[in-house]
């Protein structure tokens, strides 16, 4: 396989449409969101999609746009049924789909667990799982590697041990199963999750149901081993306080809480790895600089904190790979009252639809965006707040968005320290936007040790 140049590898895209209406909408919903996503986004500050029935979608690509929805009037934006429908069996009322009273309650109760103090303590989890990730890796040498099954693994390992001081075992290969295959098919939003009123099944309702069943099934077990092993330490992590804040109520929102931290813990941090380890297979150069500066750096549990600020190159390349494959890659909201972004007028019960992977590929915010380029992160102004979504923006943002960033640093960092990798044959890897970027079919990578 042929390696790219430094710095001029562009990985491949489904192309923006160059019209939409609203029967290529529905075949896109089926297919792959990505290619309803209008080109004309690139140029226009606001593009509109007609709806049967005279409904709307209003796309703002701009930052001016996002900045708007997302933080200077939030209050007139409200979360669309859809996201509900298609996220609720796995996050029932936890934080991800609260609202109102509830949704700052609950964030007040998780914060003290995200904040700067608690980082190191989290860093030394996740030094302990990407040392353990290497070592299978290490025994699998010689062998195709899926890596994309492995990075679920090791982010898994990582958002139960840090914030549930708790070891899954086998739990976690049910977990990783039932996840990757909700997220993959039911947990995809079609276009009855967006036209019919909330409250209405859809023809994936049932299904969603017995999923949800089976999930709750698997969180108790969880929270039944965890409870099971007691208190954390004199430390106390997340489950102590959520237990606090919410009781332990059986389906109450501790397990709704507990199971949207497990999925939103680890989906995002896996699938950021995954994508990088495809970027970077086809970037040699690159790895090796990876490994340059991870090489005299003390990775350990001891000495993972510290070292987090000096993997200058491993926290770009992670940024830039949100850039390129943003977990959110649209953010829909619905107007709660009629107003006007961007100069297109916006009547009450109108869908906004922020396309976050227009807006990280558009060269009016971008040098060169569709190439992969880790040094826009190091050596060149910032960008626009609003033109870099991958974490959202305003009062909703990620509540984990800086451990998130933090761990994929960590973990690519020492996969890159141990690891030559590159793909396995020529076929392009192509994202489908589903509940999140997943790859249209599971690559393999070849790996070889630096070491020998």
């Amino acid at each position: 396989m042929a390696a790219q140049a430094p710095g001029s590898y562009a990985p491949p895209a489904p192309a923006l449409a160059e019209r939409v209406g609203w029967l290529k909408l529905l075949g896109a919903f089926r297919r792959n969101t990505l290619e309803a996503l209008p080109r004309a986004c690139l140029d226009a500050p606001a593009v509109t999609i007609p709806l049967p029935g005279g409904g709307r979608i209003v796309l703002l690509a701009t930052p001016a746009g996002a900045r708007h929805v997302l933080l200077s009037a939030t209050q007139d934006f409200t979360r669309l049924p859809a996201g509900r429908r298609a996220l609720g069996p796995i996050a029932g009322n936890g934080l991800v789909l609260a609202d109102g009273e509830a949704w700052r309650h609950q964030r007040k109760v998780l914060a003290p667990a995200f904040t700067p103090r608690t980082l190191p303590l989290m860093l030394r989890f996740v030094a302990r799982s990407a040392d353990e990730s290497c070592r299978r890796l290490a025994a699998g040498l010689g062998a195709p590697a899926d890596l994309r099954s492995e990075m679920q693994r090791v982010a898994l390992d990582i958002a139960t041990t840090s914030m549930f001081s708790l070891e899954t075992g086998a739990l976690g290969t049910e977990i990783r199963a039932l996840v990757s295959g909700y997220l993959d098919r039911l947990g995809k939003p079609t276009v009855a999750d967006f036209l019919l009123p909330a409250g209405w099944p859809t023809p994936s309702s049932p299904r969603r149901a017995l999923f949800r069943r089976r999930w709750l099934k698997v969180v108790q077990a969880v929270l039944a081993a965890r409870r099971e092993q007691g208190a954390a330490g004199s430390a106390r992590d997340l489950f102590d306080l959520l237990v606090e804040a919410h009781g332990e109520a059986p389906g109450g929102l501790l397990a709704d809480e507990v199971g949207t931290l497990i999925v939103a813990g680890h989906e995002t941090t896996a699938s950021t790895l995954f994508w990088a380890c495809t970027l970077l297979a086809r970037d040699p150069a690159v790895q090796d600089a990876l490994a340059a500066e991870a090489a005299g750096l003390d990775l350990s549990e001891e000495g993972a904190a510290a070292s987090l600020a000096h993997l200058r190159l491993a926290r770009s390349v992670v940024q830039e790979t949100l850039r390129l494959y943003p977990p959110v890659y649209v953010i829909p909201r619905r107007a709660a009252r009629a107003g006007a972004v961007e100069g297109t007028e916006i009547p009450a019960g109108g869908i906004v639809m922020i396309p976050t992977w227009v807006l990280h590929r558009d060269p009016r915010w971008w040098d060169r965006p569709e190439v992969f380029d880790p040094h826009r992160f190091l050596d060149r102004p910032e960008p626009d707040r609003f033109a870099y979504l991958p974490f959202g923006a305003g009062p909703r943002i990620c509540i984990g968005a800086q451990l998130a960033l933090a761990e994929a640093t960590l973990v690519l960092a020492r996969l890159m320290r141990d690891m030559r990798l590159s793909l396995a044959d020529d076929r392009p890897v192509l994202p489908v936007a589903t509940t999140t970027l997943r790859p249209d079919h599971v690559p393999r990578f070849h790996l070889e040790s630096r070491t020998g």
